[in-house]
């Protein structure tokens, strides 16, 4: 399930240290056609765990600047338990999680201000 409003990437509200190593994952469809995504978050929420992610693909062209800003990332939103990632259909848990991941990254944003 894509999720969009939010952007992550060069000009989004997260700190992003040039030196971070891509976490990738191989997720298979329902045809069986395998793709790379790269987890741009990890976040427990009500009391479940989700990972963001975006196709490897996208992550890579964004930044090497072949990705214009307007376009920015398809994100998916995936449930982990166990290992195993489940596209999340709830497209209300969705919005709730996206505002609180925009939430704690303006926390953070404040506080690196402060300091």
């Amino acid at each position: 399930m894509a999720h969009e409003g939010h952007e992550h990437g060069p000009d989004c509200n997260h700190e992003h240290d040039d030196s971070f190593e891509i976490e990738v994952v191989e997720l298979e469809d329902e045809n069986g056609e395998k793709e790379e995504f790269a987890i741009l978050e990890e976040v427990d929420f009500e009391g479940r765990h989700f990972c963001v992610l975006a196709p490897l693909q996208e992550v890579q062209a964004q930044s090497e600047g072949k990705l214009s800003e307007e376009e920015g990332l398809s994100l998916e939103i995936f449930e982990v338990k166990d290992d195993m990632f489940t596209p999340l259909e709830d497209e209300e848990m969705a919005e709730r999680l996206m505002t609180h991941l925009d939430e704690m990254a303006a926390k953070l944003a404040e506080e690196e201000e402060k300091d």
